[in-house]
This record gives structure tokens, C-alpha cells and sequence, in this order.
């Protein structure tokens, strides 16, 4: 059975933007990230939708579906560096608001954005390219006993929160918080310009940023994986919401018919992933989602 989407004017079978849901749902949940460049190719170049304005915020409104189902997940286990992800948001308010903005007017033209947009593509995928090839160590030595006693505390059955964050300091220079027996500190302004110049991209691109900020926590901050993953979505969440918003405000319609069934599908595949993930090896996941993310790339940068 097929549906006509006026607001967008196609006409697609119903099973098409569930399938896609589904995947977008299956590699956020897996990967981490990614879902919002699926989302984003899914809508142009499977469904055909012409107006990158149209793309771009039911593209964010698929990101922010995964993130508002995994966040109270980790919150009870105290995996979220509350006020880290509040700075995090703070700054993507502002950037949500600068990107989308800047996008409507700008990035309106296809042929404007498809190799604005596949260069962002490339840069992700190179960067899940130097993850593979790179050394597998941790960012310092604190950060791999704090990583080392949360995973030997679950193993042996213990409650998450025994050693899950806990604040030990706010002041305007310093926030210091305490995880799995080890401190760790940064200055508030940092989070907050790197959540303006991520959502700045992210919501002129129709993405969450997950990459983005993963990669900044880790690699800059030194976080363990264990607490980046619910902090980012909490973050990708608010600046998320702002863009979509935004996008709203400035008259882009959601095709609302459309988006339910794209979020019936990413919800399904969000359910799925976790348990996928845990037949699969991860390696495995983002050395295919690196060569997918590559063939998109070229092609939206018209190499073939």
C-alpha cells in the first residue's frame, strides 16, 4: 500500500520509511552514532524529497528519538555527567539556533548541499577509519582504572552507582566529578564553545553530532566510553529540540504522517540494536558503516 506525503510531495509505500526508520534506529543504537546522516541520505536519496529544509529537521527529529529513549537508561545507572551535558546543551542552544538559521537561507539548494554535506560524510568516515587503525588505548592512565572498576563492579553484579559520577566541585574556572574511583575536571567555558560549534554544523546538516562530541570527550576531556555515550545524547537531545524548533519557527512544515512512521521504525530498530550489538563485534559494525559512509560520500560529491 502506498501513501501520498503532500507537505513533501511524495508518494512512497508504507513499508519504505518504516524499513529506513528501522536502520537509522539499528546503527544509532549500535554504532552510536550515524543516524542522522542516514536519516538525511534515506530522505533524499531513497524517498526523493527535493527540499533540503524539509530534510534537515525530520532528520533531527529521528537523532532525537534514540537518545530521549537511552538517556533514563543511563541516568539510573549513573552514567550521565549531568552538568557536563548541561554546558554541552547550553552551547548547542545557541549553535542550534545559528546553524538553522544560517541553513534555511544558504543551504536551501540541492545542489548546494549535497557536497556540503558529503563532505561532512567523508570527515566521519575518515574519522571511524583512523579509530580502527589506531591504537586501542585509553586517553590516560586514570581513565583506564576509572573504565577498568565500573566494568569489574558490573561484572561481579554491583549496582552502577556505587562508583557511578558524582560531582565534587562547581566553581566558574573548574567542575571536578568524581567516577569509578578516579577524578576528572574541566573548564565550563570549553564544553559550552564546542557545543556551539558542533550544533552550529549539526543543525545546518540535519545531524545529531554525535561523532563530534564523542571524539571531544574522549580524546580532549579523557572520559571513559562509559559515561560519554548517555552525556552525548542528553546534549544531541537539547541542541536537537532548539534546531527543530528553529526550523519550525521559520515556516519548514514537518510532513507529520511521514515522520511518525520513520520514528515507529527508528524506535523499533533502537529496541533492536542493543541486543543486536551484543552478537556482533563492533569492529565489524563500524568497518561497514565506514565503507557505507564512504560510498556516500563520493556520491554526494559526485566522484561517480
Amino acid at each position: 500500500m502506498s501513501i501520498i506525503f503532500e507537505t513533501v510531495g511524495i508518494t512512497l509505500p508504507v513499508w519504505l520509511p518504516l524499513l529506513w526508520g528501522v536502520l537509522v534506529g539499528l546503527v544509532f543504537s549500535t554504532v552510536g552514532a550515524a543516524g542522522g546522516i542516514l536519516a538525511s541520505v534515506g530522505l533524499i536519496s531513497v524517498m526523493g524529497i527535493q527540499d533540503p529544509n524539509l530534510v534537515k529537521p525530520t532528520a533531527q527529529a529521528l537523532t532525537l528519538a534514540t537518545p530521549l529513549i537511552a538517556v533514563p537508561g543511563y541516568y539510573r545507572q549513573c552514567r550521565v555527567v549531568i552538568s557536563l551535558a548541561i554546558i554541552l546543551g547550553a552551547g548547542g542552544i545557541l549553535g542550534a539556533i545559528i546553524g538553522s538559521t544560517l541553513s534555511i537561507t544558504y543551504l536551501a539548494d540541492l545542489e548546494i548541499f549535497r557536497p556540503v554535506f558529503g563532505v561532512l560524510v567523508l570527515v566521519i568516515a575518515l574519522q571511524i577509519i583512523w579509530r580502527l587503525f589506531s591504537l586501542n588505548r585509553q586517553t590516560g592512565t586514570h581513565t583506564e582504572r576509572a573504565a577498568a572498576a565500573f566494568e569489574g563492579l558490573v561484572h561481579d553484579g554491583g549496582s552502577p552507582c556505587a562508583i557511578g559520577v558524582r560531582h565534587l566541585q562547581y566553581s566558574v574556572g573548574r567542575i571536578l566529578f568524581e567516577f569509578g574511583g578516579e577524578s576528572f575536571g574541566y573548564r565550563p567555558w570549553v564544553p559550552f564553545l564546542t557545543g556551539t560549534g558542533i550544533a552550529v554544523v549539526s543543525s545546518a546538516l540535519g545531524v545529531g553530532g554525535g561523532f563530534l562530541l564523542v571524539s571531544f570527550m574522549t580524546i580532549l576531556l579523557g572520559l571513559p566510553m562509559f559515561i560519554v555515550a548517555g552525556t552525548a545524547a542528553l546534549a544531541i537531545a537539547v541542541s536537537s529540540i532548539t534546531s527543530i524548533a528553529n526550523y519550525v519557527r521559520m515556516g519548514i512544515e514537518l510532513d507529520i504522517p511521514l515522520l511518525l512512521l520513520l520514528l515507529v521504525g527508528t524506535i523499533a530498530g533502537a529496541w533492536i540494536g542493543p541486543w543486536l550489538s551484543r552478537h556482533l563485534h563492533e569492529r565489524w559494525l563500524q568497518g561497514i558503516l565506514c565503507l557505507v559512509l564512504l560510498l556516500i560520500s563520493l556520491r554526494y560529491l559526485g566522484v561517480f
